[in-house]
């Protein structure tokens, strides 16, 4: 069992790095394109470079329930606004 836990360890510690040099390989070719001064300033949004997978039906679901709400709270504020 111990053989087994250490192989699936390092099975994610591949796609880990995988993930990492190919994000090493955009960003080098970003720097390639650009001058010098403009590759040393930090990226403005380094934090968002992750890509989301899909929603699952349930979690759209939640979502569209809550942005039903937030309109409708939105429309009601607005019609009392206009009513006063």
């Amino acid at each position: 069992m111990d053989k087994k836990i250490l192989e699936l360890a390092l099975e994610a510690l591949e796609l880990r790095k995988a993930s990492i040099d190919a994000e090493i390989t955009t960003l080098r070719s970003q720097i390639a394109g650009r001058s010098r001064t403009v590759a040393a300033a930090p990226p403005a949004r380094a934090g968002r470079s992750k890509k989301r997978g899909p929603k699952s039906r349930a979690a759209k679901k939640a979502q569209s329930e809550r942005m039903k709400a937030y309109w409708a709270k939105k429309r009601a504020d607005s019609e009392k606004k206009q009513g006063k």
